[in-house]
């Protein structure tokens, strides 16, 4: 989180930390845990057992820009704030870009972070399960 805070201005950080406080508790309910890394221009979320990012989170001047795993028409998002990522946004995993420009939409877009969250968990992302688990299945 300290480079971060040579980039972006107080509202974005506001705003990552708000979000990340309101998605502890879906992880910790499944008694899991977040990795986080931070890059120059992103931050990651992982789900630390199932070794996988559920969430990029972009930083910018007065904004933050979240990629999440499902698409927009597979989330509840009464306040309509998922939209289309871009095909080439993280190697084509991401299919939702959410913009949060307020500490007031906060809350519904942590709503649609946990959902990918918990669709990861439910492994429905389309990913293999790990190896070890399919030779262990074919023994």
């Amino acid at each position: 989180m300290e480079q971060m805070a040579e980039w972006t201005s107080g509202t974005s950080r506001e705003i990552v930390a708000a979000l990340r406080e309101r998605i502890r508790p879906a992880v910790s309910r499944r008694r899991d845990r977040i990795e986080e890394h931070v890059g120059r221009y992103w931050i990651s979320w992982r789900s630390r057992k199932r070794d996988r990012v559920f969430a990029e989170v972009r930083a910018l001047r007065g904004r933050v820009q979240v990629f999440i795993l499902p698409g927009p028409r597979d989330l509840r998002d009464a306040k309509g704030l998922a939209r289309r990522a871009p095909r080439t946004q993280g190697w084509g995993w991401f299919r939702s870009r959410i913009e949060v420009s307020s500490l007031d939409s906060v809350e519904p877009a942590a709503r649609l972070i946990v959902q990918s969250y918990e669709r990861l968990v439910r492994r429905e992302n389309g990913r293999r399960e790990p190896r070890a688990t399919r030779v262990a299945q074919d023994l």
